[in-house]
């Protein structure tokens, strides 16, 4: 999930495939067509883009070697989040979030069961979150949720099942940094808006048992109880590990498998960026959202889709089979395990049974995914046709309102080198004259700010 604002021209975009997909519902069929290239658009979030491209490339190949792939770069294709599909993407990976938002635009052309090589393989959420009464939306790739990290040896936190359980364990307020200065804590990404509404969303749905949830439309609707569940999660990490991006997307993961942080978040594919030591000692599973025992779990999911523009171009066969090979198991297991520059796979979560097979043997953290997801009882997590104009709308809103009356302090650098005890007070009663005074606490071991002096605040500014 992510939350990265980007310029694009929507009404421009919008008016164009308004007049495109309009021909599409007076039953123009495909035309036989001989194209030069295809244009996909992959899901760019993910450890190894490249490993993609080159396994998708290599298949589509060996089967048409006179049609070449173009692959759109991360500044044409977001995976959805603030770009709309460019009518000349023949195929696109877009999060299953937006589905229904692109359905309203007009831009995900109808495949037929048939038209689905090994439909049956699909995990059953993600083939019933897409499908509707004319047909399919999209091939599902890949899925996940959010899991928690944590030494297989912790078995306080392994019997923490209610949001409750983990905060009685890890506690609150035990530090103040952006990264744990020992293994101690959590460490959530709750930095970007996006995050923050679905966020929220899932603890709803949690909470309740239901899905879809009300959507509140202002502050006063925002549920006090999912409020501070958000607010506790921050409390059982600090302010800036929450809210702070990291340098890598995949930071806390990293910090985690360097032996700080006692329970990290994130998704499957955090994993590629743990060593393998930390992997054999690690144990993941769902996150517990609130103290709820209703029995429902939000999967969120990548969808490979078929661009109706292709029917005035006369790709749509060719786009079809594009989309299923994508998706196919071979290809997957190509795109997403280990290869001849990574040992280990990208620990991405497939929706297809034979990919979690092909992989479990050699990399067992596989088999574990899987039975995560049959324990679970997961449904697609997908917002409704005014998805963009919610989470617009909606994002700040909530980021804002967890984190305010944040309950730990944090820590800020020190207007000058602290040298003792001596020095401390006149530095950092200074240094925090803005940010609610001083808590008393000083270093020059921060692992965020190395070599700099630290003086820990009382209250902590939004970044």
């Amino acid at each position: 999930m992510k939350n990265r604002p980007r310029c694009y021209h929507r009404l421009q975009q919008l008016l164009i495939l308004i007049f495109l997909t309009s021909f599409t519902h007076l039953n123009v069929t495909s035309k036989p067509s001989h194209p030069k290239n295809l244009v996909v658009g992959l899901y760019p979030y993910v450890p190894r883009i490249e490993q993609f491209e080159t396994a998708i490339a290599d298949a589509w190949n060996a089967l048409h070697p006179n049609i070449h792939l173009q692959f759109l770069t991360e500044d044409t294709w977001d995976g959805g989040y603030d770009l709309t599909p460019p009518s000349q993407a023949d195929v696109f990976v877009f999060d299953a979030l937006y589905l229904n938002y692109f359905r309203q635009l007009g831009t995900l052309e109808i495949i037929k069961p048939e038209e689905i090589n090994n439909l049956d393989d699909i995990l059953p959420y993600a083939r019933k979150g897409v499908k509707t009464k004319e047909g399919y939306l999209g091939i599902p790739l890949l899925g996940c949720a959010n899991m928690m990290f944590y030494y297989k040896k912790d078995t306080e936190i392994d019997q923490a099942d209610r949001i409750e359980d983990l905060n009685t364990a890890l506690g609150q307020c035990t530090y103040t940094s952006k990264v744990p200065p020992d293994r101690r804590g959590l460490m959530i990404d709750m930095a970007g808006g996006t995050t923050n509404a679905t966020l929220y969303l899932s603890i709803q749905s949690d909470i309740t048992g239901q899905w879809p949830v009300i959507f509140p439309q202002s502050e006063k609707d925002l549920d006090p109880k999912t409020i501070a569940i958000q607010r506790k999660m921050l409390a059982m990490a600090s302010y800036q590990n929450g809210t702070e991006d990291f340098s890598s997307d995949y930071g806390r993961a990293e910090w985690f498998s360097r032996g700080y942080g006692r329970v990290t978040v994130g998704y499957t594919e955090a994993m590629s960026h743990m060593s393998q030591a930390t992997r054999e000692s690690t144990h993941f599973r769902l996150f517990p959202l609130s103290n709820s025992e209703q029995n429902i779990d939000l999967f969120f999911s990548d969808i490979a889709a078929v661009n109706t523009t292709t029917v005035l171009r006369g790709t749509r066969a060719l786009a079809i089979e594009l989309a299923n090979l994508i998706t196919s198991t071979n290809t997957v297991v190509a795109s997403i395990g280990a290869d001849d520059t990574h040992p280990y796979p990208q620990y991405l979560m497939p929706t297809r049974v034979n990919v979690f097979d092909a992989l479990s043997d050699e990399f067992p953290k596989y088999k574990d995914m899987r039975n995560i997801v049959s324990l679970a009882n997961p449904v697609l997590f997908s917002l409704d046709t005014n998805a963009r104009d919610w989470i617009d709308k909606m994002k700040s809103v909530i980021k804002d309102t967890a984190r305010e009356n944040y309950l730990c302090g944090c820590d800020y650098i020190a207007n000058s080198s602290i040298q003792s005890n001596k020095d401390a007070k006149a530095i950092c009663d200074s240094t925090c004259s803005d940010h609610g005074g001083w808590s008393g606490a000083w270093t020059n071991q921060s692992l965020a700010t190395p070599s700099k002096s630290v003086c820990g605040c009382m209250e902590c500014s939004t970044p």
